[in-house]
């Protein structure tokens, strides 16, 4: 299954073997965890349990900034 995210302003596509995925499995895939970014699906945070499908609008978005 291949997801299209949208991270930091670039849209990346990723891979997986699995046909369910979850939020947690994107954050996971691009190395993030969940306690510094989150999955915005369709406009709406997603809980890291919640499944994910190709149709979905995805958004990662880190939670803390440097500055």
């Amino acid at each position: 299954m291949e997801i299209k995210i949208k991270y930091r302003g670039k849209e990346q596509t990723l891979t997986f073997e699995k046909e369910k995925i979850t939020a947690g499995d994107i954050l996971k895939a691009m190395g993030l965890s969940p306690e510094y970014a989150f999955v915005v699906k369709n406009g709406e945070i997603a809980q890291e349990d919640e499944t994910v499908s190709p149709q979905d609008e995805i958004k990662v978005v880190n939670a803390i900034s440097g500055g």
